[in-house]
């Protein structure tokens, strides 16, 4: 899934007022700090879900002429669940 800088910035905003509205979260950092950090691990979140997604695409495309009855955006979900699962990551 592609996200943009600006739409990762607002998200790290929201969750920083909701997590502090909540008294969810005390700062041992500076607040910038641990902004940094939240906008670091999303981001490598959404790239990891990218490569899986890549993968899936390929995958996808190989086997495309054994595929034909079935919907290709269904198979390619289906593909990206497998391929997430078997590398542990939580879609």
């Amino acid at each position: 899934m592609k996200i943009k800088t600006e739409q990762i910035d607002r998200l790290v905003d929201r969750l920083m007022k909701a997590y502090q509205a909540k008294e969810l979260i005390m700062l041992k950092a500076k607040e910038h700090e641990v902004r940094a950090k939240i906008k670091e691990i999303i981001t490598r979140n959404f790239h990891e879900e990218e490569v899986i997604e890549e993968e899936a695409r390929q995958m996808l495309a190989s086997h495309a002429g054994q595929v034909k009855e079935m919907d290709h955006y269904k198979m390619f979900l289906l593909i990206k669940q497998k391929l997430a699962q078997k590398k542990e990551f939580v879609l």
